[in-house]
């Protein structure tokens, strides 16, 4: 029994000391505030924060010109659905005018065209309700 205990006796209180250090950090750190949070409900934590939904505007984001001899009616473009409802916090909510569809590249249209689009907002924490829309882009010749 010595020679079991001897064996390797500096190896075996250096893991000893390890394993006492490592039991107090995991204990501390289990008690502090960073992690009183995971005890709240989730309503509780929800209720912090003053969550709101709006209702807003999309605007089609143009660039570029029409090909020689062609024109875009700006007047007829449709986009579907032309509002729409986002939820977030309200001091996020509050930042946002309008939601914007990915960029369309004016040189490419020769003819009326059916898009989906995606949609981008320059402020975070803001869930889309849908994050794509169509966009209806009339194209006539002016020939």
């Amino acid at each position: 029994m010595k020679k079991i205990i001897t064996n390797n006796f500096w190896a075996k209180v250096v893991t000893l000391v390890f394993a006492v250090a490592t039991w107090f950090y995991v204990f501390d750190l289990m008690n502090s505030d960073p992690y009183l949070h995971r005890r709240e409900s989730p309503e509780k934590m929800l209720s912090r924060f003053n969550f709101s939904l709006k209702e807003v505007p999309i605007k089609p984001v143009f660039y570029g010109k029409s090909p020689r001899g062609y024109k875009v009616i700006f007047d007829d473009v449709k986009v579907e659905p032309e509002k729409m409802t986002i939820f977030g916090p309200k001091e996020a909510l509050d930042q946002v005018d309008e939601l914007r569809t990915d960029r369309i590249d004016l040189r490419e249209y020769t003819s009326s065209v059916q898009l989906r689009l995606g949609l981008s907002s320059d402020v975070k924490y803001i869930d889309l309700d849908n994050k794509v829309v169509d966009v209806f882009l009339p194209v006539e010749s002016t020939k």
